[in-house]
């Protein structure tokens, strides 16, 4: 058995283990995306039916930058999340 014989039969496993986990953090990654786009267009239309002025008033006191920050904490929390389950898949621990 040649040396790239033997690093091809090591690498496999690994390699399955890469593909694996990058599939369940596309997939995750993917939902969590269409799920936060379809919050944040309900949340839109939903404070398109509000009158003008509770809505500029809304506007000025800073909703807009709040919920900028909410979304944002919430995506950087489930990348956080997918990278840990990935580091778990792929068998490195702490």
């Amino acid at each position: 058995m040649g040396i790239g014989t033997w690093l091809g039969l090591m690498m496999a496993p690994l390699v399955a283990r890469i593909l694996i986990a990058l599939g369940f953090s596309v997939v995750s990654i993917v939902g969590v995306t269409a799920v936060l786009g379809q919050l944040k267009s309900s949340f839109i239309s939903q404070a398109m039916a509000l009158p003008a002025a509770g809505l500029q008033l809304g506007l000025l006191a800073g909703l807009g930058v709040a919920l900028g920050i909410i979304f944002g904490a919430v995506t950087t929390r489930v990348a956080m999340w997918q990278i840990a389950n990935a580091t778990k898949i792929l068998g490195v621990t702490k």
